[in-house]
């Protein structure tokens, strides 16, 4: 099916805004389910979750005319439907199933979103979702709920999800109580909720049926059929309510308990007016509905947005701050003409305009701001695979799940977080035998944590699995002709060819690695958004892979600076200091120029050279030097001049120059000239690597 970009409208946009909405639940819901899956305890109601959430992704689909994905969620929903009721027992094929069936729904509704839904996939999920419900059906057995004693009239008014509860309550040798429960009628549905809640934490409610009781006008009564996890004490919190009876159901079945008044059976006829004395719970009904008021009035506070919305929103208060350079550049020359006081109130207008953009700028770029933890659960659901697959055992934790970070800084992360992860588990973490074999604890260990560090936000992902073993590094590289035999190579720099094309220290091709597409591609990808990625090893303890991540790349301060006769605007979240350098100071080692700032021995870059600029090599006696660091990484970067600090608007420079090194986008300056936007992280990490 192929969507015209003209017909990616508003509908579909909302489509692909509540679809992946529901998508994330449902993976999450997943991952919850995989977990207890494993033990043979699965929540019903999670179960019955996923199952809605299938069932509303299909009514979704139907609604906007995407039939393929809602065909797939249909499949899903009917073996969902098979889980809930017992038909099929939960197993680690239909667990895969369910995986792959998700990651499909989410290639088609993205597919969707960029006008392509590429449907050939669908047919074979299908048969693959049908063969898990045939192959796992439940051998149907005599039906134990004839020793429960319960009524024909009971018994016909179970629905089939409600009868298989019942009978796993009972299997499970849980006590199962019938709960007679009369209300009045003018609050019954808030005191029926609170029984309901209380009942929850102790046990199961399979069922509730109006039934007949009292017989009164005024009242209404219900029986709950309850299977309690806590024994007796499941149905402790009951002990002194009037209007309620509990009976234990089955071959143990003994007379209401003492607690219960015996005159509760057959409540007093109760009037609307004493109807809040006899049932504490619906007491003050006016304050009930004012809070309830209040709280629907606090839900509405919350709205969603289109990012699409924000980009514009974003785009114009960027404009709004290069007019307001533009009319700073206008304070300066009215004020040379010789209109002082013209220039002083102009100034003045000019101050409070700044402040106000300061404070728009920041509120949009804290609505675009969303926690990295939404980030943390999609990957939750990747090493709950990963390790499915590969046997192994791996327990993820997170740290710092509310640091915050641009809604499209961790969209375009997303992808290289899946890839770091994969390889920690495929290459990091051992297997459960081999752990135990070493002394370790069979369930490998994966940290992501992640912290805000000044203008930045580093994202770490540590295992305690083998480590990276250099020799076997430098191996591969020799083989792959990236090294010779006698080169000098220091751990840091065997660690850099991790990152170089192709490269791979797999000996298998599989799924998850020896393909050749790796690291390289994780860090283009970060540096794409003007990041910096780093690895750190210990030989049998583990690895941990360092992202260091601005902000936003919205709206920045930058510093103007000019090399050989052109401007470029640098990020002032990456500077540290300027410095003025005689020729005389620099010093060589190891073929790089440095020089000695305080206590430290700088490497210094000269952008001229960097970008092969005719006349980049000529050096005057004195220049600038513009420190800049990423992380604990340190830098010089030799400029001719320092031209002063100006708010930029970071854009694109589309797919034809996103390979160039050292280049994060462009800017317009306000004055009709537009320039090059350095990306710092890319040309430290090209100097660490001693391409300059």
């Amino acid at each position: 099916m192929t969507v015209s970009n003209d017909s990616i409208g508003k509908a579909v946009r909302d489509f692909l805004a509540e679809a992946e909405e529901i998508i994330d639940q449902l993976n999450n819901d997943l991952v919850s389910m995989g977990d207890c899956a494993e033990t043979g305890d699965c929540n019903p109601d999670l179960i019955n979750a996923i199952f809605r959430g299938a069932h509303s992704l299909k009514g979704l689909a139907g609604i906007f005319g995407f039939s393929e994905i809602g065909d797939l969620a249909h499949n899903m929903e009917n073996l969902l439907d098979s889980l809930r009721l017992g038909r099929v027992e939960i197993t680690p094929v239909m667990m895969s199933v369910l995986f792959d069936a998700m990651d499909l729904l989410g290639a088609l509704v993205r597919g969707a979103g960029e006008g392509h839904l590429d449907a050939s996939g669908i047919p074979l999920m299908v048969s693959r979702i049908n063969a898990c419900a045939s192959a796992t059906q439940k051998s149907q057995e005599v039906s134990p709920l004839a020793t429960l004693g319960l009524t024909d009239a009971v018994l016909n008014a179970l629905t089939e999800y409600e009868e298989h509860r019942l009978l796993e309550n009972v299997k499970k040798g849980r006590l199962i109580y019938s709960i007679i429960a009369s209300f009045s009628l003018t609050t019954f549905d808030q005191e029926l909720g609170e029984l309901t809640d209380l009942l929850k934490q102790g046990g199961e409610v399979i069922s509730t049926l109006p039934t007949v009781g009292s017989g009164s006008e005024a009242g209404i009564d219900f029986e709950i059929l309850f299977g309690s996890t806590k024994g007796e004490d499941g149905v402790s919190g009951l002990s002194g309510r009037p209007g309620i009876t509990v009976r234990l159901l089955g071959a143990q079945s003994t007379p209401p308990s003492p607690s219960q008044p015996a005159q509760a059976a057959e409540p007093p006829t109760a009037s609307p007016s004493d109807s809040a004395h006899d049932h504490p719970a619906a007491a003050l009904p006016a304050q009930a509905a004012a809070d309830a008021a209040m709280t629907a009035k606090s839900m509405s506070r919350m709205v969603r947005v289109d990012i699409v919305k924000l980009d514009d929103l974003m785009n114009i208060v960027g404009e709004l701050v290069l007019s307001h350079s533009a009319i700073n550049e206008l304070v300066g020359k009215v004020r040379s003409s010789g209109f002082s006081t013209l220039a002083i109130e102009l100034g003045k207008a000019a101050k409070v305009l700044q402040r106000k953009l300061n404070e728009l700028q920041k509120g949009v770029m804290e609505i675009r701001m969303i926690p990295v933890g939404q980030l943390y659960e999609k990957m939750s659901r990747i090493v709950r695979k990963v390790s499915r697959e590969q046997g192994k055992k791996v327990d993820l934790r997170v740290f710092g799940a509310d640091t915050e970070l641009d809604k499209l800084i961790i969209e375009d992360i997303s992808d290289p977080m899946m890839h770091i992860i994969r390889n920690s588990i495929d290459h990091g973490i051992e297997t459960p035998e081999e752990r135990v074999r070493l002394g370790k604890d069979e369930k490998g260990v994966i940290r992501l944590s992640s912290f805000q560090k000044g203008n930045h936000v580093v994202i770490e992902v540590e295992d305690d699995g083998r480590g990276i073993d250099i020799a076997r590094v430098k191996k591969k590289a020799l083989e792959k002709g990236l090294i010779q035999e006698n080169d000098p190579l220091s751990e840091r720099d065997a660690l850099e060819l991790i990152f170089l094309p192709g490269f791979s220290t797999s000996d298998t091709v599989t799924d998850i690695s020896g393909r050749g597409v790796g690291m390289d591609v994780v860090r283009n990808n970060i540096a794409a958004v003007s990041g910096m990625v780093d690895i750190e090893t210990r030989p049998g303890q583990g690895s941990k892979v360092i992202i260091t991540l601005p902000i936003t790349l919205a709206i920045i301060k930058a510093l103007i600076i000019n090399i050989v006769g052109r401007t470029y605007a640098m990020p002032i979240t990456s500077v540290l200091e300027t410095i003025l350098v005689e020729r005389s100071d620099i010093r060589t080692i190891e073929r790089k120029e440095v020089i000695q700032l305080r206590d430290m021995t700088l490497p210094l870059v000269r952008l001229g050279r960097f970008f092969e600029i005719e006349g980049g090599d000529v050096l005057p006696e004195s220049f600038y030097v513009v420190v800049v660091g990423v992380a604990e990484k340190r830098l010089g970067i030799v400029v001719d001049d320092l031209l002063g600090q100006q708010d930029i608007v970071i854009k694109s420079i589309g797919e034809t120059f996103k390979g160039f090194k050292g280049i994060s986008g462009a800017a317009d300056l306000g004055d009709q000239r537009t320039i090059l936007v350095l990306d710092v992280g890319g040309i430290i990490s090209e100097a660490t690597r001693g391409s300059v």
